[in-house]
């Protein structure tokens, strides 16, 4: 069997799920767009050295005790004894946050629940593998003892009625029970709640790079050119008037340029308990920002804009890691200012 890969997020630590030939993917938890290592192919190992009597007793005997421990294992999962981490009395489920569900008496057996790329999924933590699961009408099993993830319910088509001015807090979903049956016969359930689909938006909306993004029932025809939605990292912005989200015309998409056009060194940052830091270098690149028309997928128009030269007010670092060089900042006034002079038009 092939080795397992499982990817999880820089940033928060979420699982990613990662489609075929992905090289980045965008946290569906925090919005954090993840640049993929995938493992390359295995290095031949050196030959190894001849060995001597001695050494290689001593290997079959390490073998030897491996091989017993394992049969041990065995034989007590196949007596049906008690084995480290296994759950007692009823599978009683509970919810530890909003999106969260865990086992009462086992937390790391948990699910979260979530809107991602338009389908209502739930994914599940440390559950045995072949733990039944059913929702409604639909029914399986659970693949892995690491995470395994399953599409419940396509809401895509529910996008475009949601109000642009709500879109972080109108929730989407199902309304119908889990029930779970662990391999051990234990069982419980819980009522499935309804989560916001704010990343799902941004990462709906993103397609336009590659066609148009059409809700429910929209024929394909052009815009025009009475509004425009900004999309960011974790939010967007709109400029215009639009209620709905079927009622965007133009979408708006930032990059940052890869070269580097200058550098510039910043000093003065503190750390929390006033001891100074090192001097920070601020890298300076361009930001392209493409306009394009939601409903067809063409470039409407696209503008380079030149960096922000300032040395950021604060300096970010995780634990005692801080970096001592970043890139730029985009100048978000300048691109925000022109996005406002297409829909004035």
């Amino acid at each position: 069997m092939s080795p397992v890969n499982v990817y999880h997020c820089q940033r928060c630590i979420a699982p990613l799920e990662v489609p075929p030939g992905s090289r980045t993917i965008v946290c569906r938890y925090c919005g954090t767009h993840n640049e993929l290592r995938r493992p390359g192919p295995p290095e031949a190992a050196p030959r190894p050295a001849a060995t001597s009597s001695r050494t290689r007793a001593a290997i079959l005997l390490g073998v030897a005790i491996a091989v017993a421990v394992a049969a041990s294992v065995a034989v007590l999962v196949t007596r049906g004894v008690r084995v480290p981490g296994s759950l007692r009395g009823p599978l009683e489920l509970e919810w530890s946050n909003e999106r969260k569900f865990v086992v009462k008496s086992d937390e790391a057996l948990n699910g979260e629940v979530s809107i991602f790329e338009g389908s209502y999924q739930i994914t599940f933590h440390g559950f045995p593998e072949g733990t039944r699961w059913k929702v409604a009408e639909k029914s399986g099993r659970i693949e892995s003892d690491i995470y395994d993830i399953i599409k419940l319910e396509n809401v895509e088509g529910q996008l475009g009625k949601i109000p642009i001015a709500r879109y972080r807090d109108y929730l989407l979903g199902p309304k119908a029970k889990l029930a779970l049956e662990l391999p051990s016969g234990q069982a419980g359930s819980i009522e499935l709640r309804q989560v916001d689909a704010a990343m799902s938006i941004l990462s709906v909306l993103e397609r336009v790079k590659n066609g148009p993004v059409l809700f429910e029932g929209e024929p394909k025809q052009d815009s025009g050119q009475r509004n425009v939605l900004l999309l960011e990292t974790a939010s967007m912005k709109l400029f215009g008037q639009a209620v709905l989200l079927q009622d965007v015309d133009l979408v708006a998409i930032t990059r940052r340029l890869p070269e580097i056009k200058g550098r510039k060194t910043c000093t003065g940052y503190k750390d929390r308990a006033g001891d100074p830091l090192p001097d920070l270098t601020v890298r300076f690149k361009e930001t392209e920002t493409t306009v394009l028309d939601r409903r067809t997928g063409a470039v409407v128009q696209k503008k380079i804009f030149p960096p922000d030269e300032e040395c950021p007010m604060f300096r970010f670092s995780i634990g005692g890691d801080r970096e001592r060089e970043q890139d730029s900042y985009a100048p978000t006034r300048d691109i925000e200012s022109w996005l406002s002079s297409l829909v004035q038009r």
